[in-house]
């Protein structure tokens, strides 16, 4: 987990043809929904945690047990922290840490409670303060359980209380039966109904009028509050509020938490399953504390089911915090620990560790889809991800495990990637909301993201939870979350848990103490997203109502929720038309999140800032008022059903989505429809082949006709079944044969092309090939088999990147803004400037304004500008700014340093597609139409961005 600043990106607006109603009053915006179409599906792992032992979210957070080291082997004092001799009465005694005759080769320091002095009324005791106080509340019971042996000749009883600090007995409980050999006992504790809430409380345990000369050792000592369900040792109201925002999936167990600043306090999860006085625990040096490990792997995925949601497993690849890299000869080790995991986690009772995860009290397997190698891996700059720790465990998974996704932490080019993790920190909301277009034009053809971390970093020194204008912040960046859920399969805010006593990360989801919790501002946002999100997104539109951002989805029962955020400070009285439905219903849920922009919750006021839902009036057309500083879910009902809607006139790629084959794109080759193995390596031709323009249908303009990039005027169409690249004959038979209508998947998320004219038919890859099949039929492409997932495809951005050619060699960047038009890119003391230069300018000068445009560094199909009178230099941009470098062979370089021709001719960025290269007052920078940026600006923005390739000037 870091703090990582990001290019901020311009918000795109859709837009659409509305009927206009005439509202009550003057509206300043209006937003239209398009209820009958869907731009892309919402996957069930869209929103979600990550749950890391981070602020003793674990231990002294989730892990219900109140006793705080009842292992004694956090730290070394002695007596061991937390612990302390309670006595009352007269009686006298003392407690040391012991380690003769230890439990096992687990835990082999105990507490040692001597008894020196002890009769009638009087008390000699160990007690345990816990973390920061014990909750108390009335008629709440505690699981007591602890290891105890005792000196030859005291067999008890021990009394076992929780009480105030100041000697009220709230619930007590004892045992008998100690002898000299280890023994484990249990009992209940239950408070009283008149037992105050409060933490200022301890757990004891006492010989009570007995015992005067003897010796009792404890350990492991527990004591389980309410849980949320029998198994897991989950606290109850912690694993509530997650479980209340409907998360899709939990990825754990974190975060730095997985790998430890050193290889031996890495999360090593064999020596967190199974009884817990077997478990020897470990130093949590990522956050500075000790885990007793008695939160193990189980208890991460109970944590995840018990919430209705599917772990997401990171798995230790050989990197730890304080750099350490584990050389490769001594990889496998860890490779066989992952395998070992991962089939704790989905194996059968017949399997090794799936007996091992039966007998550990759950014989079913859990569901995992997506497995993530290592975590922040970029720290590495030996590049061993990429070489070695990667590559071992991405093939081993596979091998055994071909079914499972595999997350990448970094960019990485030895092996594919099925997801890249993003992370995403910043302390200034204005700078995050304007994230929400991050993903807004993102490249298709690479690896879905998952934003594995996220939030804005606002708490305070007093408060681990951020604020309300923080919270909108990532409201707004959810926003875009949503809309590019084709791209974007999960996210995750971060950290979710904090103790409110002791934290470690400024601003944090939930916070709590040992008998409270609250959501803060944050939270809530995750709530409402969490539980209005639709199965689809579908298009808006926005003109006016510049402080807003939104999204709008649908489920497949015709349920609308639009959500918008109001980062102003005034409201926006906005005129809300809902399009393309049958009917909308008459009557509206509305929910609202709004206050103090800079206020919080907190322990002592968790309500300050909590959403409210009311109902109005509704239908197709009506005018809403959203607050200033806010988020609203407005929740529609309609009728009707709901196609998909694809770009109609960008470039696209069809990808195929059926496992094993997901490498593959569709393209022509001799005049036939195939799928290759399309990559960023690939060659410039054979990305062309696979790029093609999306128009209107030939035969129906509510269908699609898919023309080849490289041949104008050329179509995919089927003929006999097959499909083949062919040139429009005018003919109304080609029209059909050449027109595709867009459907959901048939195998889930992506879409399927049906045939205009067969519609029982659809767009299919069998064997390398592509056809029209109907699922069952004759023909072997008409098979069954993996019919669902042959027949959809992702829709991908082309792989030709550029619009426009722009000749190789030398050649030198012209303004187009009037003004300028004498002024061109050059580059002084190694930054990216405009200046007026001409053909008497000194040769220095023009030198330093001419540029051999080759091939992109990261891209084959856009371009690089390697300077002229330094060679291997090139201009790329860093924190937006262009600047002339020399090539490290980085592959962030590489992406800095390449630029895509648009029409016009225009530089677009090849990582962040919605910023283009731009002259703003005399510097060079990639900007976006419109951001917080003063290079953002949107006067002017067309023709600053604007260039005419000339000869070279030097």
């Amino acid at each position: 987990m870091v703090k990582i600043r990001l290019p901020l990106l311009l918000a795109v607006t859709l837009t659409a043809v509305v009927s206009v109603v005439t509202p009550a009053f003057a509206a300043t915006a209006m937003l239209t929904v398009d209820a009958g179409h869907t731009t892309t599906a919402v996957g069930p792992y869209q929103f979600g945690h990550i749950i890391e032992d981070i602020n003793h979210s674990m231990e002294g957070g989730l892990l219900a047990n109140v006793v705080r080291n009842g292992t004694m082997k956090e730290g070394t004092a002695n007596p061991p922290s937390s612990w302390s001799l309670v006595t009352a009465g007269g009686g006298t005694g003392s407690i040391a840490a012991d380690t003769a005759g230890p439990l096992n080769a687990a835990n082999q320091r105990s507490l040692r409670l001597t008894v020196t002095g002890s009769g009638p009324g009087q008390r000699v005791g160990a007690a345990n303060g816990g973390f920061y106080g014990i909750g108390v509340r009335p008629s709440t019971t505690y699981q007591v359980a602890f290891w105890a042996r005792a000196t030859a000749g005291f067999t008890g009883p021990l009394t076992v209380t929780i009480e105030s600090t100041g000697g009220a007995v709230h619930a007590t409980s004892s045992v008998s039966g100690l002898g000299t050999g280890w023994q484990k006992f249990t009992t209940t504790l239950t408070t009283g109904p008149g037992a105050p809430v409060s933490t200022a409380n301890r757990f004891v345990i006492a010989a009570n009028g007995a015992g005067a000369g003897q010796s009792v050792w404890l350990d492991v000592v527990q004591a389980i509050g309410p849980t949320f369900q029998a198994t897991g040792s989950l606290r109850r109201d912690l694993e509530q509020l997650m479980a209340d925002t409907r998360p899709g999936f939990f990825r754990v167990p974190g975060g730095n938490y997985l790998e430890g600043a050193v290889i031996a306090n890495r999360f090593a999860w064999k020596n967190t399953i199974g009884p817990v006085e077997q478990r020897p625990g470990h130093q949590n040096d990522a956050w500075g504390y000790w885990s007793t490990d008695q939160f193990g792997l189980l208890n991460y995925l109970q944590m995840a089911e018990q919430a209705g949601a599917e772990p997401m497993l990171g798995v230790f690849a050989g990197y730890t915090l304080n750099g350490s890299v584990t050389p490769q000869g001594e990889m496998q080790q860890y490779v066989q620990e992952a395998l070992d995991e991962i089939e704790y986690v989905t194996g059968g009772t017949n399997t090794t560790w799936g007996a091992r995860r039966a007998a550990d009290g759950h014989p079913a397997p859990f569901p995992l889809r997506y497995v993530e190698i290592g975590n922040e891996d970029w720290f590495d700059r030996t590049d061993s991800y990429n070489a070695y720790r990667y590559p071992m465990l991405y093939d081993a998974i596979k091998a055994r495990y071909p079914q499972l996704q595999i997350i990448a932490t970094r960019a990485v080019t030895s092996r594919p990637m099925d997801v890249i993790d993003d992370h995403y920190y910043n302390n200034d909301p204005d700078a995050f909301a304007a994230l929400a277009t991050r993903y807004d034009g993102a490249d298709r053809n690479g690896p879905k993201v998952l934003v594995g971390e996220y939030g804005v970093t606002n708490g305070s020194s007093t408060n681990p939870t951020g604020t309300l204008s923080g919270a909108l912040a990532e409201a707004a960046f959810m926003t875009g979350l949503v809309r590019n859920a084709d791209l974007v399969m999960g996210a995750a805010y971060a950290p979710a848990l904090t103790s409110v006593d002791d934290w470690q990360w400024s601003s944090n989801l939930i916070g709590f103490n040992a008998v409270s919790s609250y959501g803060s501002p944050s939270y809530y946002v995750q709530k409402m997203f969490g539980t209005t999100v639709g199965d689809h997104v579908v298009p808006t539109t926005l003109s006016g109502g510049s402080g807003l951002t939104h999204v709008a989805t649908r489920t497949t029962g015709g349920a609308v929720a639009v959500t918008v955020v109001n980062r102003s400070g005034s409201t926006v009285d906005t005129q809300v038309n809902v399009t393309g439905a049958a009917s909308v219903g008459g009557t509206a849920t509305v929910t609202t999140l709004t206050g103090d922009p800079n206020g919080r919750n907190s322990i002592t006021s968790p309500t300050a800032i909590v959403p409210v839902t009311t109902t109005r009036g509704a239908g197709p057309s009506f005018t809403h008022t959203f607050p200033a500083n806010s988020v609203t879910v407005i929740q529609l009902s309609t009728t009707g059903g709901a196609t998909p809607v694809l770009p109609v006139g960008q470039g696209v790629s069809l990808r195929v989505t059926t496992p094993g084959y997901t490498d593959r794109t569709l393209r022509h080759q001799s005049n036939l429809a195939v799928t290759s193995v399309i990559a960023a390596g690939s060659s410039a031709a054979d990305k062309l082949d696979a790029s093609f323009v999306l128009r209107p249908g030939l035969a129906g303009a509510a269908c699609y006709s898919l023309e080849a990039r490289d041949f104008p005027g050329q179509y995919l169409r089927h003929q006999a079944f097959r499909v083949k690249l062919a040139a429009d004959d005018g003919s109304a038979l080609f029209a059909a044969d050449a027109t595709f209508c867009a459907a959901d998947g048939n195998g889930g998320p992506g879409v399927s092309l049906r045939s205009y004219n067969f519609p029982t038919r659809f767009l299919r890859h069998y064997n390398s090939e592509v056809w029209i099949a109907a699922n069952g039929g004759t023909a072997a492409y008409d098979s069954a088999t993996n019919w669902a997932a042959d027949t959809t495809w992702r829709i991908g951005t082309p792989w030709f990147r550029s619009d426009v050619s722009v000749a190789g060699g030398f050649h030198s960047l012209r303004a187009t803004t009037p003004g300028f038009t004498d002024r061109y890119v050059r580059h002084q003391s190694n930054l990216g400037v405009l200046s007026q230069i001409s053909a008497s300018s000194p040769v220095l000068d023009r030198e330093d304004a001419t540029f051999d445009v080759v091939p992109g560094l990261a891209d084959n199909t856009c371009y690089s500008f390697e300077s002229r009178n330094f060679p291997g230099r090139y201009l790329r941009h860093n924190d937006y700014r262009v600047k002339l470098a020399a090539s490290d062979g980085s592959a962030v370089f590489n992406a800095d340093a390449t630029f895509c021709a648009k029409a016009g001719v225009r530089f677009q960025s090849y990582n962040f597609p919605d910023m283009y290269l731009r002259h703003y007052n005399s510097e060079l920078s990639i900007a976006s139409n419109g951001g917080a940026r003063p290079s953002d600006n949107p006067a002017n923005y067309v023709a600053d961005t604007t260039w005419v390739v000339t000869a070279p000037l030097g």
